[in-house]
């Protein structure tokens, strides 16, 4: 394996690390949709309950402005006033019912039939009102207080689960983000340190011992320490393994030289003392 392919392995390593984070961060996104999702239905939900409830209290306000309207002036406008009121709680409860999830709907069917029953009594006290009979709508109004208490106190209980709801997905979303961020910390420490440890692995056993071995055997094989220096054979075919080829030759032909050079000066010597036995003779 060549050094480039093994600092390819760490550049692979790094974008590896960086798959993952994106793929971390991606599923957050998806997990932070779902969530804010869930917190603006619960919202809404809160703020329908709340808007539901108001409306019952003003309808009854209304109502209560028609026993004691002073002129006709007035008591059409509490009439009309009442009238507005019970149109979108009617509106209100069918699009809260629309929206509303398959867990919710037995809630909303619960105050659906007293609703019509609430808005039905309201309309006739108005039209008892409106034809001049106010003792007769006020008599029909008290002789429902009790239904009107108890279906309010069902509201209000509505409303209460729907806050509650509304708090539970706050702090869902709260605690979610506070383990994804500590997840994505821990990721990218342990992603850091696994690849510095296999990056530090990687550089001193395929790189700097070698590079680190082959220096200190061309050093000595430059002094003539041949028997020193055992060269290592290699068929591997990365850059080293050639280099140690290359050596291995080297310190082959240069132990032939010396070898020659020897042979040679031995040869010239022989010579030279067969020269002065001749020369004493």
């Amino acid at each position: 394996m060549s050094i480039r392919t093994r600092v390819l392995i760490l550049v692979g390593c790094f974008a590896l690390m960086a798959f993952v984070v994106t793929g971390l961060g991606l599923i957050t996104i998806g997990d932070y949709n779902r969530m804010m999702k869930q917190y603006d239905h619960a919202y809404d939900h809160a703020w329908r309950g709340e808007r539901f409830n108001h409306l019952i209290s003003n309808s009854v306000m209304e109502t209560r402005g028609i026993y004691i309207a002073r002129n006709p002036q007035e008591l059409t406008s509490f009439v009309t006033s009442l009238n507005r009121n019970l149109d979108e709680m009617q509106t209100l409860l069918a699009q809260w019912k629309a929206d509303s999830t398959p867990a919710e709907k037995p809630r909303l069917e619960a105050i659906s039939g007293q609703m019509a029953g609430f808005i039905a009594l309201r309309r006739q006290v108005a039209q008892l009102a409106t034809k001049g009979d106010i003792a007769g709508a006020r008599g029909l109004s008290d002789g429902n207080r009790a239904d009107r208490i108890a279906f309010q106190a069902q509201v209000d209980a509505l409303v209460q689960g729907t806050q509650k709801d509304l708090i539970a997905a706050q702090k869902e979303a709260d605690s979610y983000s506070k383990k994804r961020a500590g997840d994505f910390l821990l990721t990218a420490l342990l992603g850091i340190a696994a690849i510095m440890a296999l990056s530090l692995w990687i550089v001193a056993h395929f790189i700097t011992n070698p590079l680190r071995n082959l220096a200190a055997a061309i050093i000595k094989t430059s002094k003539g320490e041949y028997e020193d220096v055992p060269v290592a054979e290699s068929e591997g075919e990365d850059e080293v393994s050639s280099v140690w080829r290359a050596l291995a030759v080297l310190k082959e032909r240069a132990i032939e030289a010396e070898q020659l050079s020897a042979a040679k000066a031995q040869a010239d010597r022989e010579k030279e003392l067969k020269l002065r036995e001749i020369l004493l003779d």
